[in-house]
């Protein structure tokens, strides 16, 4: 294994030879803000750990995300994605995933979305990312709706022993991108600190309607850095980190340019509590062929962890974030002002109480105010039963609110489009029941089922039976689903996973009102996908990996079902010299993921073949 990708509580090196029932140890900490084992979580939580990503051959932030079986995640072009969970993925409607990288939201109050384009997260660089479907908004708050995705990326001393120094270099080239990772760190007592740099250039996807001569090819560079240290004997950590990229796509000839900088102070007290203190700056801008668009937030943050006697763990906090818009349009359609200041307040607090030894009661609620929507309180209520060591049963009930954007309230075009100032926020009350467990030795599996309850989605309606159209919150109705995951240890070198999810909606528009748009903010998404993922150690230096996935249709846009296969080879030459091999979509030359018939012609993503090489030095 290369030395230099390690994680902090565990090496990477120590994932690989975990055994499926240690694998439950990992610590997550999207569920409580505080870390506890994956196998206490009372929620529908998957782990993506760093030996996931390594294997899996992905190149992006949103191509790893397809390892967690509770996430869709489809493909529009060569740069730009839709993720969801639980429903509503499209262009237009996958506005209820709270997306984070190390404490930093990178969800757009613009236009409630993530342009998964701007996040470039280097996959070397990510320790784990804790995929959570499901509300998350008293601990993450609004528009955390239907799930969170927590990226968190490893400390600048992985893989470093005392007073040492190490690099990393990673180079990949195929049919469908070539990219570069270089890397370098050092420790200095206390302090560790690491800078690295990275560039990426992707080939055009194909063109599916005849005669449609465009191309997206998409390239990009980013840089940054990031201090880890300990302070007054270890009592307290901090953690200073920070990125500038600069990314240009030919789809619309959009230039994607910005920067961001975190700070994070932790003190652990005397009787196992900690107080953290969070603050960070980040900038976004991306310039359209018709549009500027920038975008620049200042979030500050704090919370503290307490256990109150022997049956109380509390955690409660404050957070305070602006956003600055600008939009300059040169076409019909923009905002009447330009510049817009957007605000959220917010308090919580959630109390995880023993009731008995093996029952847990957690309550929990955030009350946040918007400058938009007013106050929202967001509470939540989980009830944890450990039937045995190896058997959890939990189930949930939470409410949740995805907040308006700049787009619901202001955006206008001259007699087609009116402004919507009285747009309200969208809303869920979501009801689950989940296991965890193990049911056989060098076995693991979760399952759940939700019910979701939504008022006030989105609908284009007629104003006075006529133009202009304006956006109102006029469509309801519920969805149910089960989703699921596994896996199974069939010898030391050889192991299977697999995941499935289904999902069915029952939406409809409330008395008396329309919708231009074909109920849109409804979504484009399969009613199931199932995944099964085969990871082979064949000798302590050769691996093999092989990955089937089959995605429904998706009637609404036209998108047909599709099954594709993944392979990966991959060669331990010695300790810090890995080669590897992978093969992905190999069982059609070519096919469509998504498509929105609103703004964009369908593009179909094709068959790669794609060598990596990585050295430690």
């Amino acid at each position: 294994m290369l030395l230099p990708n390690g994680a902090p509580a565990q090496t990477v090196e120590d994932l690989s030879t975990l055994s499926i029932e240690e694998l439950g140890s990992v610590k997550v900490t999207s569920i409580s803000r505080r870390p506890e084992p994956l196998s206490d979580a009372a929620a529908s939580v998957y782990v993506i750990t760093a030996e996931d990503i390594r294997r899996s051959g992905a190149t992006s932030l949103p191509e790893a995300l397809r390892l967690a079986p509770n996430l869709e995640v489809a493909r529009l072009n060569t740069a730009a994605y839709t993720v969801t969970a639980r429903g509503f993925n499209s262009p237009e409607s996958a506005n209820k995933l709270q997306v984070m990288v190390d404490g930093r939201s990178v969800y757009s109050p613009v236009a409630s979305t993530v342009f998964w384009e701007a996040v470039n997260v280097p996959l070397s660089e990510i320790e784990r990312i804790e995929v959570v479907s499901g509300p998350g908004g008293t601990l993450w708050g609004a528009n955390a709706v239907n799930g969170v995705v927590n990226v968190i990326t490893k400390s600048a001393g992985d893989g470093l022993g005392p007073e040492s120094r190490g690099g990393f270099a990673e180079l990949g080239t195929g049919s469908g991108e070539r990219n570069g990772t270089l890397r370098y760190g050092a420790r200095m007592g206390e302090m560790a600190l690491r800078g690295y740099l990275t560039g990426f250039d992707r080939r055009s996807s194909h063109a599916v309607t005849p005669g449609d001569a465009s191309t997206d090819g998409f390239d990009g560079a980013q840089a940054g850095f990031r201090l880890d240290g300990t302070a007054g004997g270890g009592v307290a950590s901090y953690t200073l980190q920070g990125d500038l990229y600069r990314n240009h796509t030919e789809w619309l000839d959009t230039t994607l340019h910005g920067g961001n900088l975190l700070g994070r102070w932790t003190h652990r007290l005397g009787d196992g509590s900690s107080v953290q203190v969070q603050a960070y700056y980040d900038q976004q801008n991306r310039d359209y062929q018709v549009a500027t668009d920038r975008l620049q937030t200042v979030d500050v943050q704090a919370q503290h962890n307490v256990a109150l006697g022997t049956r109380h763990q509390l955690v409660w906090g404050a957070q305070y974030r602006a956003w600055q818009s600008t939009f300059r349009s040169r076409v019909a359609f923009g905002f009447p002002e330009d510049e817009a200041t957007i605000s959220l307040g917010s308090l919580f607090a959630q109390d995880e109480m023993t009731l008995a030894p093996r029952l847990k009661l957690t309550v929990g609620m955030k009350a946040e105010y918007n400058s938009y929507s007013g106050f929202d309180i967001l509470p939540n209520l989980r009830l944890a039963w450990r039937l045995s060591d190896a058997h959890l049963l939990w189930t949930a009930v939470s409410r949740s609110v995805r907040t308006p954007s700049r787009v619901d309230r202001e955006l206008s075009g001259a007699g087609i489009l009116a402004p919507s100032p009285d747009f309200r926020s969208e809303r869920l009350t979501a009801y689950e029941v989940g296991y965890r467990g193990q049911p056989a030795a060098n076995s693991q599996v979760a399952l759940s089922a939700f019910y979701n309850v939504y008022d006030d989605l989105r609908t284009t309606s007629l104003t006075n039976g006529g133009l202009p159209v304006m956006l109102r919150n006029d469509m309801e109705g519920s969805t149910y689903g089960l989703e699921g995951w596994g896996s199974y240890g069939l010898t030391s070198w050889w192991t299977l996973h697999a995941g499935a999810n289904w999902m069915h909606k029952n939406l409809r528009l409330k008395p008396g009102a329309t919708d231009l748009s074909g109920f849109q903010a409804a979504g484009q998404d399969p009613a199931y996908q199932v995944q099964l993922r085969s990871r082979m150690n064949l000798t302590p230096e050769v691996e093999f990996d092989a990955t089937l996935r089959r995605v429904g249709r998706v009637a609404v846009s036209g998108v047909p079902a599709y099954t594709e296969a993944d392979l990966h080879l991959g060669w331990h030459v010695t300790p810090s010299l890995e080669l590897s091999l992978f093969g992905q979509n190999l069982l059609h030359a070519r096919h469509l993921e998504a498509y929105d018939p609103s703004n964009n012609a369908p593009r179909a993503i094709g068959r790669s073949v794609y060598t990596r090489l990585r050295v430690g030095f």
